[in-house]
């Protein structure tokens, strides 16, 4: 994985062996959602809906070993399949950063028979949102090459 950094932005590279279509198709079902979108496996989910078009929400929720629940959702803001997705991206309360609305880009590359997935997430306003969220895009990376790389 790379990761390039500046305050206010974060952007994730990863190669998997995967299409784009089928990359993408993973990055938005809920079903195929619940087995990598999570900071690591001890996280489980009560929680995942997705409108899957340009002014659509989502919305997701999070639950970490210790029994803290965190929901975050957002609007689609481009969805143009099996290429890319923008998005907004907020947590709800009592998420220490609720109501801070960030923004997601990922693009799905297709690459040596492959995809490379390059994840933007920029418009962190606190010094320690970019740090947080490196922690869990990179958790969630990593899960995403199992479900993609089978």
């Amino acid at each position: 994985m790379v990761a390039e950094s500046s305050e206010e932005k974060l952007v994730l590279r990863r190669h998997y062996a995967a299409v784009p279509e089928v990359v993408f198709q993973v990055w938005t079902t809920p079903d195929s959602m619940r087995r990598w979108f999570r900071p690591s496996q001890e996280f489980t989910h009560q929680l995942i809906e997705i409108d899957l078009r340009v002014g659509g929400q989502y919305r997701v929720s999070f639950e970490s070993p210790e029994g803290i629940v965190d929901v975050l959702t957002g609007e689609f803001l481009e969805v143009a399949p099996p290429h890319k997705l923008v998005y907004s991206w907020i947590w709800e309360e009592p998420n220490e950063h609720a109501g801070i609305e960030t923004q997601v880009t990922v693009e799905f590359l297709e690459q040596d028979g492959g995809t490379e997935l390059v994840l933007t997430h920029e418009r962190f306003t606190k010094p320690d949102m970019k740090e947080r969220h490196l922690g869990g895009w990179s958790g969630a990376l990593d899960l995403l090459s199992e479900s993609c790389d089978r």
